[in-house]
């Protein structure tokens, strides 16, 4: 106990009475129901009982499975890291991108150009992070096929994603990550502003009042949202919300006394749509005028700046518009501007924020170093920061590797754990990429760490195991000791024979024959158990295992003869075995021992009842052509018959106490004027029978003493030989 999938788990403490002992088990990591209880969610571990041998012990099965054997054969298999069916269907359609990625590393590796991966690694995050449900460019920031999905997925994938953009997209991490920012925001608000009522309501009550409001710049509300919308650039959602201020359908009307409140929105829309914004690969419909350069984008900036702070001062036009749309409009115009304390104002969090900070204040801001200031300038400000996942945004915008490791290995599973780590390996990378030291206790790298961990997680699903075979491939340390361990604990008892043979494929794949052999062994005496002794005999011989074989034609024999002494077959419990026979006889895999004794002697039976109906056919046939073939027919069987016969008894397959049962059965082929046996044959088959003594045969039963038993039986097989010998010699002095 204690032993795990590869290694010791951490240690388990025994708490002694006089009484009873009390086994407490210590988990190696957090749990799902760890992780789930961070994120308030009722994820429990999975608990599951069936009938099982064993009782009264607990061990340790595949992966995360602890298994507890109590009275009355029931089985109660404890299981961590359970995943959801969402979870599931990420997993299985992110291997292929996996597998790909660790082919193209190793075609790279081999071709010297390993330190030229991170375009291979930037496509395999972007198809990673499209199978957790990435929308580019969603319509609105609280877009429904978003807010579906689970509070742990979206979380993984937020964070997936802010690490695409800092570590692995060069256009980004190595250049300027504004616009990034402002994307990843509104691609994963619903997760970055869960708990804040103030920033669900605006968003909820904008739809309201536009929808429901003619005249919609009359609340606080409207204009409280077009300002927060502003700062963190959604200015697409801005500009339609502008579109329905009552200002306009007014001067549709010819109303003039709208004219100097649709100037003003006539400018600052213009300026909305003007706006300067950095082009970036994931950016396809924003609302702006977009530059491929900083240089560009900087120089347009002033002039278009210089248009705000004009509009600004233009306090003329201000006083003739007036009311709650001068005020609302000042303000946007004001955050276009990069106005500090406005922009403090109308944001809700320290990432939203940050995110204003760098798309008005500062574009041109580079990933190194340069983030993690802002963003702690943000947090004091906003407050925040006490969660791990602020830690761990705040991590990765300062880059600090292992501390975004240890603690996305608490909060984000296994799964993100074997995954991400591919994107913070780059050696080109500005600052230190992941750790390549050895993992204490462990003997091999982080990275390895992981995807063993992750296996671990896997492979205790039966429907997930060749998942967990799938990735310990590409563990070079561990990776075949863990799939052996893995295989050893399979639960083949609830395995169907499919997945049986997948199993035995992954061992040929990854060669692993002896552990192949010891699957079939497994499964082979699990069909024994069950009473199925034809797939136990194809496991067995399919593991080579002739000591098994050997003893389970023991079995069978004791089984059809009634008993290790018994000398007879009894032929209902032998018709029991034809389909497993007629099946070796007729892949011609026959095993030694009692089964090949077993499989000559159900072939001398048939033959022997096809012999009967020959004769029979060939006495009464009418015509020449039928006796002709009957004849040939007959012929072919006796030296048939005949082979077996002595293969049987001559040749040793069929245990001594079994040869008078044999030659009994057959004294009518002996009788036959054929003279199947020639002499040598007869005197081989005399001097066999007088090896033989009383022991050699079941102690008969009453009324019929032993030794008259035993001289009856002898005296009419030896009847038939002698018979037989004399029309043998007299054929082969004929045919001489």
């Amino acid at each position: 106990l204690g032993r795990g999938f590869l290694w010791p788990r951490q240690p388990l403490m025994r708490l002694a009475s006089d009484d009873d002992v009390v086994v407490c088990f210590v988990a190696p990591h957090r749990s799902t129901m760890d992780m789930a209880e961070a994120h308030g969610t009722d994820r429990q571990p999975s608990v599951s009982m069936d009938e099982a041998t064993g009782s009264g012990t607990i061990r340790w099965e595949a992966g995360n499975a602890l298994a507890s054997f109590g009275e009355g054969n029931r089985r109660t298999q404890l299981r961590w890291g359970v995943p959801t069916a969402e979870e599931r269907r990420i997993v299985f359609e992110a291997k292929p991108w996996f597998e790909e990625l660790q082919r193209k590393k190793e075609t790279r590796k081999k071709q010297g150009e390993g330190q030229d991966v991170w375009m291979d690694v930037l496509e395999y995050s972007r198809n990673v992070c499209y199978v957790m449900g990435r929308v580019d460019d969603p319509a609105s920031p609280d877009d429904a096929q978003i807010g579906v999905e689970e509070d742990m997925i979206l979380c993984r994938r937020a964070v997936w994603e802010l690490v695409e953009m800092i570590y692995v997209d060069r256009s980004s991490a190595h250049g300027f990550v504004a616009e990034g920012m402002v994307q990843w925001l509104q691609r994963n608000t619903i997760l970055l502003q869960a708990g804040e009522e103030e920033a669900d309501m605006q968003l909820g009550n904008l739809a309201f009042l536009l929808k429901n409001n003619p005249v919609p710049e009359t609340q606080l509300e409207y204009w409280q949202c077009l300002q927060r919308l502003t700062a963190l650039g959604w200015t697409t959602l801005v500009v339609e919300a502008l579109g329905k201020h009552s200002a306009w359908v007014q001067w549709q009307h010819e109303d003039q006394q709208a004219r100097p409140q649709v100037s003003v929105l006539e400018a600052v829309t213009l300026l909305l749509r003007t706006m300067p914004r950095y082009k970036t690969s994931s950016l396809q419909n924003m609302l702006g005028r977009s530059f491929e350069g900083m240089d560009g984008l900087m120089h347009f900036r002033k002039g278009w700046l210089q248009q705000c702070q004009q509009l600004i001062g233009n306090h003329e036009l201000w006083a003739e518009c007036g009311g709650a749309t001068a005020v609302g409009l000042l303000k946007i115009l004001a955050i276009l501007a990069g106005d500090e304390e406005t922009l403090e104002g109308c944001t809700c969090s320290w990432l939203e924020l940050f995110a204003a900070r760098l798309l008005h204040v500062y574009p041109n801001l580079k990933a190194f170093g340069e983030l993690g200031a802002l963003a702690s300038s943000c947090m004091k400000i906003k407050g925040g920061g006490e969660g791990e996942l602020d830690r761990m945004l705040m991590a990765i915008l300062e880059r600090d590797t292992q501390e975004l490791v240890n603690l996305s290995s608490n909060l984000l599973g296994p799964w993100m754990m074997a995954h991400i780590t591919e994107l913070l390996t780059d050696p080109a990378a500005a600052s230190a990429p992941l750790s390549s030291s050895e993992v204490a206790d462990f003997g091999s790298d982080q990275i390895e760490y992981y995807r063993v961990l992750f296996a671990m997680s896997t492979a205790s699903d039966p429907s997930m195991w060749k998942v967990a075979v799938a990735y310990l491939a590409w563990c070079p340390v561990h990776g075949a000791r863990a799939t052996e361990s893995l295989f050893q604990r399979l639960p083949l008892h609830q395995c169907e024979p499919r997945t049986i043979q997948q199993a035995l494929y992954c061992c040929d794949q990854l060669g692993l024959r002896t552990t192949a052999d010891d699957i079939c062994r497994r499964a082979g005496s699990h069909a024994w158990q069950q009473g199925h002794a034809g797939t136990a005999v194809y496991w067995f011989q399919r593991a080579g295992d002739e000591k098994r074989l050997r003893c389970l034609g023991r079995k069978l024999l004791e089984r059809v003869s009634g008993g290790p002494e018994g000398c007879t077959i009894n032929e209902a419990e032998f018709t029991k075995l034809t389909l497993m026979l007629e099946t070796l006889e007729a892949t011609g895999n026959i095993p030694q021992g009692d089964l090949s004794f077993l499989v000559g002697y159900h072939s001398l039976t048939r033959s022997l009842k096809q012999w009967k109906e020959v004769k029979w056919t060939l006495r009464n046939a009418q015509c020449t052509e039928d006796q002709e073939a009957a004849a040939s027919q007959l012929h072919i069987l006796n030296l048939g018959m005949r082979d077996r016969i002595l293969d049987l008894i001559q040749g040793g397959k069929a245990p001594r106490r079994f040869w008078f049962s044999i030659l009994f059965m057959v004294v009518p082929l002996m009788e036959s004027r054929d003279a199947v046996f020639n002499v040598q044959d007869t005197q081989a088959l005399v001097d066999c029978i007088e090896e033989l003594t009383p022991e050699t045969v079941l102690h008969p039963p009453p009324p019929i003493p032993s030794d008259d038993r035993l001289h009856l039986l002898r005296g009419t097989v030896r009847l038939a030989l002698v018979r037989n010998m004399a029309r043998s010699f007299t054929h082969s002095l004929v045919g001489t």
